[in-house]
């Protein structure tokens, strides 16, 4: 999962990394679907080799989706699994290697988190059964009927290793490759190497694992082109730690489903775009989730980013800059924000831009340092302390900040809550009134309202009772279809963020992505403890009032509320993907659910004195003056820094450690970081059933054996204290339940292994195969060159189940390893067993592929170098002076790149028209395309520019040259800016350079070339207007609209000038005749 909001902050700073992903659909020609031509050369205008896929990002989203209903039966869900990975090969279209993933057993320091999501999950699915519950009780006292039980929601805490529906999944990926090698001609020269989910290891990292083995072999193509299919926000760093360019990170895009989960501004309905909107009162159809489009992260241009960001400009360094030292010490930076085995520090919030600020810092320090702070996945701590004491030295500045940032909020939200102004009054109204519809249609009536509707109809007469009853029966219907497994988001994605970490309803991906959840539905959402007087304010899930819905949320805290729902969102879909869907079904919560204000308490205080006092004392139960606990919190956190980095430079460098405290220590202690102790011990994975022991609530006990249930269920077993049904939240000075702390205990390792060990013996043959650890299969057509040699492992005398096969790289395209007999595979059987007949999925009826068990190489030199790699062509430059600028600035000058966020029109905030950042917005900021590129070339962006093609796309802002006052009748000839002065009374007009045909406009139409000053104003056309439309306004004013704003020039007779006013900047403006200039 990552950084929370990481990615949304990475797209916003760096716009230039994310592009759209061109796909062909499959065509429907009389009524028969076509399917696409995968052998023909990639759309992208681009050929790739490799494919990998993190399975956990496709399997969540197809067994609990977020705009379609979830299927019905496991055995459905693998189907939509396979309709998912044809349209990404399709998309992609690799000629070498497909790498599929699954998540197998985690390390431990991943586990905590694992653990926490799907208690949560589970105690939310539970509460929430517990209100439907007692509902139909309501109704039957009401009505005197009984309502039918519900369905027992499908629990996604079975995508976990180990459990039955892992080994199904593990099947039917073997029959789904065996069918493509057999039948599609795309993938007869792939390669396919599938590691299930009893290959120890997160998906995502057994796939790095494979990369960074390949790269130190000798026959490695130093120029392959990589794409990883996943939505964690850590891919980002993963895919940079390879130091392989040629990179790409394939997603959906989260803005997508943001969108559209948001209430048309028309009808006040969800699952369409405004755009498509047939009006309130008309059945406007939902939009295909297959039209969901994806896009690249391009790692090769967020080096570019990094180049420009990383090397220090005006300073000279004592030793050579290497730019790859360089981005694994900006990796290294992005863990102190946020990272899954880490909780971050206090003071470092990215949204604040903590990441600029450790990147500065390290700037500073870097020629002081006298080289670079990490190295292969090591860390110099000597290094890193100046870095830290910098930190700590703004940390108290910093909360006071944030302090000051939150009451501004504060104050902005109760402005607009009362008078508010004017001319955003009408917007804020009709957005309220769309989010108030939205709740009503997502049904999330409190649970008191239904109490009291229930009562009401019991007073009423039969036939108004008979009404009320079925409204009840619908809420509940609604309650019931909420439950669906809601798609997560990550964070930032949600996320983020990933995003991405929520739970969200109807936006499950969040959470559900990040986790592995326990039952499907939205649960009842936490509460908080009704002990006032609680220092910590923890919130409880076992009851109490809930907490306001969406739309009285938006209202109440404004951007506030936007913003988190935002990084929620992204982390819906960020969310490791592993956990992916427990998040969905945990997210029956909506992301923009918070605590009551009167209920929400900052015990803490950063800003005040003695904040240090009160936070060991609240979050760790000791005081700050104990400084040997604090020296050890903080060394356990250091050597957590560590442990992060090996895993992800070198792999695990310790299956065992985990940072035992759920609050991190403050920078302000993390002193004497070269004398902390940062050895990691040594050990192996565990086994299936042990994890799931691990990380499963009680209420998930089905996945396991029977002989596990007893020791999660019964009071007398050595470890129920591992298994609590309720548990608090901590909201850790944070306003939304997404964001709080889940304070579960901690797993203590011996005692589990001891009572999980005796029940090994108790389970049947089968059961126990599921606990075993498995190996990687190599498959591949009959046609691949590398077939014959395969076929002799099974076939030649010489060969028996020992014998180990160097792959020849000539044969297998430079891909190394050894290869030896596969138990599943039979050679003497002619086809391959389908393990889907109850949805129609056949059996193959002749098998000519093989499969193969696949060894990773073992280089003698162990340690991948962060090193470009020989023979590398670089992939060229895409960035230009402006987009440099841009990232220099911070933003505020230099092009912006593509455009900001979406590109869907509609169901946005309204806020985004007044801040200029509007999500459809395309800005060009200092000038548009140029005419022609750096070898002369014509760009065809230049004209599609100027012939008003991206106006019809895009709301366009043009904010270029500086507008132009001949004397008499006024003339801006571009932007906008403020033009005083000049002769004529007349108004100044706001004017393009060029007209549709991209040819230099020389005169206003209707209006003299050149008119002396004090003349009356020029005659124009009856109603011109300088942007096209209509105006009834005097010839002495004129009027432009631009996105919801009114600016007027006008100029009084005579002496009178022209004015072009832009809310945002002033430019410099030339005058003539006798007017005046000023800036």
């Amino acid at each position: 999962m990552g950084v929370a909001a990481f990615y949304r902050w990475l797209t916003k700073k760096y716009p230039k990394v994310q592009t759209y992903v061109v796909e062909e659909k499959p065509q429907t020609v009389n009524g028969v679907e076509v399917p696409v031509d995968a052998t023909r050369p990639n759309p992208n205008n681009v050929e790739f080799d490799n494919l990998y896929l993190d399975m956990n990002g496709i399997v969540h989203p197809c067994c609990h989706p977020q705009f379609r209903e979830a299927p019905k039966t496991e055995e459905a869900m693998m189907v939509e699994v396979f309709k998912c990975l044809d349209r990404v090969f399709n998309m992609i279209r690799p000629r070498k290697i497909v790498y599929m993933a699954l998540d197998g057993v985690a390390p431990r320091a991943k586990m905590n988190q694992q653990r926490s999501r799907r208690f949560r999950a589970a105690q939310e699915a539970e509460e929430k059964e517990t209100a439907q519950a007692q509902l139909a009780e309501e109704i039957f006292e009401a009505t005197g009927e009984r309502q039918p039980a519900p369905e027992k929601p499908w629990d996604s805490n079975c995508i976990t290793p180990g459990t039955p529906f892992m080994e199904l999944l593990a099947k039917s990926l073997r029959y789904y490759v065996v069918t493509k090698l057999n039948e599609d001609p795309a993938w007869r020269n792939v390669k396919v190497v599938l590691s299930d989910s009893n290959v120890p290891g997160e998906g995502e990292h057994k796939i790095m694992d494979y990369i960074r083995r390949q790269r130190m072999m000798p026959a490695h193509d130093a120029n392959t082109r990589h794409v990883l299919y996943g939505l964690d926000a850590d891919l980002i760093m993963l895919s940079l730690a390879t130091h392989e360019p040629h990179f790409k990170i394939l997603r959906e895009d989260v803005a997508w489903a943001d969108m559209l989960s948001k209430p048309c501004r028309r009808c006040g309905g969800k699952g369409h775009f405004e755009r498509n909107c047939r009006g309130r009162g008309s059945k406007t159809p939902d939009v295909d989730p297959n039209d969901q489009p994806f896009v690249f992260a391009n790692i090769d241009v967020l080096r570019e980013y990094l180049d420009y960001e990383l090397r220090p400009q005006n300073t000279k360094l004592p030793f050579p800059f290497d730019l790859e030292r360089a981005i694994d010490d900006w990796v290294f930076l992005c863990f102190f924000v946020g990272n899954d085995f880490l909780p971050h520090l206090p003071s470092l919030e990215i949204r604040e831009g903590a990441l600029e600020k450790l990147v500065n810092f390290w700037k500073e320090q870097l020629p002081k340092n006298g080289g670079f702070i990490t190295h292969d996945g090591d860390v110099d701590m000597f290094r890193v302390q100046p870095i830290m004491d910098s930190i700590a030295a703004i940390e108290e500045e910093t909360f006071r900040t944030r302090k000051a940032e939150e009451d501004k909020r504060e104050r902005q939200r109760r402005t607009r809550e009362g008078a508010g102004a004017p001319h955003n009054h009408h917007h804020a109204a009709l957005e309220r009134k769309a989010e108030e519809e939205a709740a009503v249609a997502a049904a999330n009536a409190r649970r008191e309202r239904e109490r009291e509707q229930a009562a009401a109809v019991a007073e009423q007469s039969k036939q108004k009772n008979s009404a009320a009853a079925d409204a009840i029966r619908a809420r509940l219907a609604a309650s019931r279809g909420a439950q669906q497994p809601a798609q997560p988001p990550a964070d930032d994605a949600m996320g983020e963020d990933d995003e991405d970490e929520v739970m969200v309803e109807g936006n499950a991906h969040a959470a559900a992505a990040a986790d592995d959840t326990a039952g499907t539905g939205s649960a009842k959402r936490p509460h908080e403890d009704d002990d006032a007087g609680d220092e910590h304010k923890l919130v409880k899930l076992n009851g109490g009032d809930r907490a306001p819905a969406a739309a009285d949320l938006t209202e109440s805290n404004g951007d506030d509320a936007s913003e988190s729902a935002a990084d929620a969102s992204e982390n819906v879909s960020t969310v490791d993907d592993s956990e992916s869907a427990a998040a969905t079904t945990a997210t029956t919560a909506t992301v923009d659910e918070a605590v009551p204000d009167e209920r929400f308490r900052d015990t803490i205080k950063f800003h005040e004195a003695g904040y240090k006092e009160r936070y060991y004392l609240q979050k760790f139960q000791f005081p700050s003056t104990d400084r040997e606990a604090v020296q050890q919190i903080a060394e356990h956190y250091v050597r957590g820094l560590c442990w992060v980095l090996k895993y992800y430079y070198q792999g695990c460098a310790s299956w065992s450690w985990y940072y035992p405290y759920h609050y991190a220590p403050l920078a302000s202690d993390l002193v004497d970081l070269d004398m902390m102790d940062t050895a990691l011990e040594l050990s192996a994975p565990l086994r299936p059933y042990e994890q799931l022991m691990g990380v499963l609530p009680a209420r998930s006990r089905h996945n396991l054996p029977a002989p596990f249930g007893p020791l999660m269920t019964e009071k007398e077993s050595p470890i129920i204290d591992f298994y609590p049904r309720d548990f608090p939240l901590d909201l850790d000075g944070k306003k939304f339940l997404w964001q709080a702390v889940i304070l579960l205990p901690f797993i203590d390792a011996k005692r589990l292994l001891n009572e999980v060990q005796k029940v090994y013996p108790q389970l049947s043959a089968e059961e126990t195969a599921r606990n075993q650890p498995g190996a990687e299969l190599l498959m591949v057509s009959a046609a691949h060159p590398l077939y014959p040699s395969l076929l002799a492992l099974y076939e030649s005398p010489e060969a028996d189940e020992s014998t180990v096969l160097t792959l020849n790289p000539k044969l297998s395209d430079r891909m190394s390893g050894t290869v030896s007999r596969d138990p599943g595979y039979h050679r003497e059987s002619a086809g391959y067993p389908s393990p889907l007949h109850a949805v129609g999925k056949m059996d193959v009826a002749e098998d000519l592929s093989i499969s193969v068990v696949f060894h990773q190489p073992s280089p003698l030199d162990a340690v991948h170098t962060a090193v470009l790699l020989q023979g590398l062509a670089m992939p060229p430059r895409v960035l230009t002076k402006d987009d440099l600028e841009f990232v220099r600035s911070g933003g505020h000058s230099g092009h912006r790149g593509p455009p900001r966020s979406h590109r869907y029109e509609n169901n946005r905030d309204f806020r985004d028209f007044y801040r200029q950042q509007g999500n459809d917005v395309s800005q060009d900021r200092g000038r548009g395309p140029r005419r022609y590129d750096e070898q002369g070339n014509a760009n065809q962006k230049y004209f599609d520019h100027y012939n008003g093609r991206q106006q019809q796309q895009h709301h366009h802002q043009h904010r270029g040259s500086y507008g132009r006052n001949d004397g008499g009748y006024g003339r801006n000839d571009g932007g906008y800016g403020r033009n005083n002065g000049g002769g004529g009374g007349g108004g100044g007009h706001n004017r393009h350079h060029y007209d549709r045909d991209a040819n230099p406009m020389q005169i206003l139409r209707g209006a003299p070339q050149v008119q002396a000053a004090g003349a009356p104003p020029a005659q124009r056309p009856a109603g011109y207007h300088p942007f096209g439309g209509r105006s009834s306004r005097p010839s002495g004013s004129s009027s432009s609209h631009h996105h919801g704003r009114d600016y007027r020039q006008s100029g009084p007779g005579g002496s009178g000038g022209s004015s072009n006013q832009h809310h945002r900047r002033d430019y410099n403006q030339r005058s003539g005749g006798s007017g005046g200039n000023r800036r």
